[in-house]
């Protein structure tokens, strides 16, 4: 399970040259800061722009020559030491400093500070800043960290401010005022896919004759990364594969090839699933062994069951793609946020949400701190997304991701120890969250599948991570999807095509795999276990995939007949094996019997018409 890559706010670093002051007016100086960032569709890069104006706006002070203006370049946080590297090579390589008013070349010196704090770009005060002389000089660079690209699918992120920007200053001796201001505009061409998801939402539109410019205002970045997806669709392609070892050390394959229910056993798996909110669609290419049998349960997961050979290794392959959608920025629907009251009410006249509302195991809603912790959010939210924005923040301030965890064995702890403090990956976000949503009353489930998905090249061709969000229900919407393991003020909340839903729970399963063997078969011992998930530019031959249907069909759960239940039985337990082997034993006998009792009837038979024959001689 992963945490989502973009979890992190780049800061700016304003240090100012010497002055000089003396007595004040509306404003005596002015410092400019202009980020932009341009993107050009195709590219794994954006080029970063800032331009640092100084000027004096009263002609009785100046700057000097003393002193020099830092520029600070982030690195990626949670990254590599040797992908760190890398990329600042790459930032360097491309780094120019000019005069932006002559355009001359400035010199500059860099200074690489330890992994994970970035590098310094040092420029000295080459010139006095007078009234009609302003200092400005603009700094250029490329960086993979600002863009994710998947095939048609790209996300952009721009600087935050600093939580302690200020944007006025005043010296405390003389009184004189300083104004610093902090542009951002991100400039995309026309042939960018359509914009899916912007924030923050106040922002500003200049449509160029080729290019796009998205203007964003000061205050709205302090402490907040502005993003920007565009794309509305992405296609993934699955790879499962299930090797399933060989536990029945006794009964000979050429007797099983004959008779495959002497060594069979039944392998339960669950399928990737449709949903209605990103319009999830699923279709097979390949499927093997055919399943002898598909069930859509009532959370809506699709459930193989697969029967292979006991007496040797094989292995279970599923092949195909999945498709999800979103909606345009423009045409997004928003979520339905009625009223607390309202919201209770309207799921109160539903049976069937009671499940998603129950205390389980790992999901302690009735525990009296979390319904503590619950009842306090619940106070300060008056709508629905209200208290779902409040549960949000609580998570994410009580919760600390901790990558140890997420690279071991990565126990389950359950909603109350995380929340007081123990090592927490996405697992516990989510177990957190749901276990305060259920004791708020909200029906809210656990949601497993593949996020941070990308393409082959830049997979683990071993296998994709797990990874576990929360869905709550909400009327008029159907079941909306939370990530909190996305720690940011702009919170993962609703459609999502960066990561796909494979399966989802009402109680603390968190697993829908079973394995049915008349051998000691170790159940929790998933290596042979894999599935691959990663992004591709179009479905090939569309037109000759299957959906389940086609393949069996589909069975709705506590609908089959006995005769499935019997099957499992008799040929992956003791019981039933014995019977297999009996039952032809008893049959035999029986026949045998039979044919015993026919042939002394028939010989009594004759033996009573041969007696009279002999009288009459």
């Amino acid at each position: 399970m992963q945490k989502n890559l973009f979890k992190y706010i780049l800061s700016l670093l304003i240090l100012i040259g010497g002055t000089t002051y003396i007595y004040a007016q509306t404003y005596d100086f002015s410092i400019q800061n202009t980020t932009v960032i341009r993107y050009t569709t195709g590219q794994e890069y954006v080029l970063v722009q800032t331009e640092y104006t100084r000027e004096v706006k009263n002609t009785s002070y100046y700057y000097s020559t003393q002193g020099e203006k830092i520029f600070h370049i982030p690195d990626l946080p949670n990254s590599k030491s040797s992908e760190i590297l890398l990329e600042r090579q790459f930032k360097t390589d491309s780094l120019t400093v000019v005069d932006a008013l002559t355009k001359r070349a400035v010199a500059y010196t860099v200074e690489e500070l330890e992994i994970g704090e970035g590098i310094y770009v040092k420029v000295p005060n080459y010139k006095q800043t007078t009234y009609n002389s302003p200092y400005k000089i603009l700094v250029e660079y490329k960086t993979h960290d600002l863009v994710k690209k998947t095939i048609n699918h790209v996300v952009l992120l721009a600087p935050a401010l600093h939580e302690d920007t200020e944007f006025e200053q005043i010296d405390s001796t003389s009184g004189t005022k300083t104004e610093l201001k902090y542009d951002l505009k991100v400039i995309t061409d026309r042939d960018i896919p359509p914009l899916a998801n912007i924030y923050p939402q106040d922002f500003k539109v200049e449509e160029g004759k080729d290019i796009t410019t998205y203007i964003f205002n000061s205050n709205d970045r302090v402490g907040k990364s502005p993003s920007l997806e565009f794309g509305t669709q992405q296609i993934y392609r699955f790879e499962l594969k299930y090797k399933t070892p060989k536990t029945d050390s006794i009964v000979p394959d050429r007797y099983s090839s004959l008779f495959k229910a002497l060594s069979t056993n039944i392998y339960e798996l669950s399928l990737p699933r449709d949903f209605e909110e990103t319009n999830q669609r699923v279709k097979i290419e390949s499927i093997y062994p055919t399943p002898s049998k598909i069930v859509k349960d009532d959370e809506g997961n699709i459930l193989a069951q697969f029967e292979v050979p006991a007496n040797k290794s094989s292995e279970i392959s599923v092949v195909g793609y999945i498709t999800v959608m979103q909606d345009t920025y423009s045409e997004k629907t928003a979520i339905p946020n009625s009223s607390l009251k309202e919201y209770f009410t309207q799921i109160s006249q539903s049976s069937e949400l009671k499940k998603y509302t129950v205390p389980t195991k790992y999901w302690e809603s009735s525990d009296s701190y979390i319904q503590q912790e619950a009842n306090k959010l619940l106070d300060e939210s008056t709508t629905l997304m209200d208290l779902v924005k409040n549960d949000y923040r609580y998570i994410n301030d009580k919760l600390e991701y901790d990558e140890s965890k997420a690279n071991s064995d990565n126990e389950r702890m359950g909603a109350k120890a995380a929340l007081q403090g123990e090592a927490s990956v996405c697992m516990e976000y989510a177990d957190s969250m749901i276990a305060i949503l259920r004791a708020q009353g909200v029906p809210a489930r656990a949601a497993l599948g593949y996020s941070n998905l990308t393409t082959l090249e830049n997979s683990n061709t071993e296998g994709s991570t797990r990874h576990q969000w929360v869905q709550i229900w909400v009327p008029d919407y159907g079941w909306l999807s939370i990530d909190p393991t996305y720690e940011s003020e702009n919170m993962l909340i609703g459609q999502n095509i960066e990561k796909i839903l494979w399966e989802t729970f009402f109680d603390e399963e968190l697993s829908n795999i079973k394995i049915y063997s008349a051998d000691r078969v170790e159940r929790e011992d998933f290596s042979n276990y894999s599935v691959l998930v990663y992004a591709i530019e179009e479905i090939p031959n569309e037109d000759q995939l299957l959906v389940y249907s086609d393949i069996i069909p589909i069975v709705e759960e506590n609908k089959g007949s006995g005769m499935e239940n019997l099957n499992i039985f008799v040929k992956t337990t003791v019981l039933g094996k014995s019977l297999i082997i009996l039952l032809p034993i008893l049959l035999l006998l029986g026949s045998l019997i039979v044919v015993l009792m026919l042939i002394t009837v028939v010989a009594r038979k004759l033996k009573s018409r041969k007696a009279p024959l002999d009288q009459q001689r």
